[in-house]
Parts: C-alpha cells; structure tokens; sequence
C-alpha cells in the first residue's frame, strides 16, 4: 500500500484495488463505528410522562421532546442500517476483486 495512487486522468484501462485494504476499512467500521453507534441509540434521553405537569403548554414541549427522541432513534437506525450496507459492500467488492485476481491468473497463456 505504500505504492502512489493511480491518477484517473492518466490511468487509461488500469483499474486498482487491495482487497486487503477494503477488508481492513470494512474490519474498523465494524469494530469502531458501529458499536458506537448502536449504544447512542439507547443513550437518546427520554422525558418521563409525569415532566410537564398539568400545565398545558409545558405537555405541547413534551409531546415535541417525545417526538424528537423518536425521530432522533429513526436517525440512528438509518444512519446503521447505511454504515452496515457500506461495510457489506467493501466485503463484496474485495471478494469480487480477489475472485477476479484469480480467475486472471488461471487464465491461459499466462504465466
């Protein structure tokens, strides 16, 4: 990997990519990312029922606050469910790379 980066101006038909680096991001992403990211989804405070009392335009701020908790918990969720499809698709890319990689060192005439 210490090798410079292909420029795509002047890379012509060279295509490039380490597997190893693709499963190493994918590898951290899932060992740093989204551990955090699922515990921040029950760190989201909640507002008890009894909070704003029987005055009426303190219940209007709760139902706001319960509402923003909720939308704040649909965030994170989505924000999960789109880490994880990054993570599935660096995997599948270094898989197809590497099943590529192979299928052209099998091919005949090479050597």
């Amino acid at each position: 990997m210490d090798e410079p980066l292909i420029d795509p101006a002047t890379a012509g038909d060279v295509v490039k990519c380490e597997p190893e680096a693709l499963l190493d991001v994918a590898g951290k992403l899932t060992r740093e990312l989204l551990p955090r990211l699922e515990a921040a989804r029950y760190q989201v405070p909640d507002l008890s029922p009894a909070a704003p009392g029987d005055w009426d335009i303190a219940q209007g701020y709760a139902g706001t606050v319960v509402r923003a908790r909720m939308a704040t918990c649909d965030s994170l969720d989505f924000v999960l469910e789109q880490v994880q499809r990054v993570i599935d698709d660096l995997a599948a890319t270094a898989g197809t790379m590497r099943d590529a990689d192979q299928r052209a060192a099998a091919a005949p005439g090479k050597e």
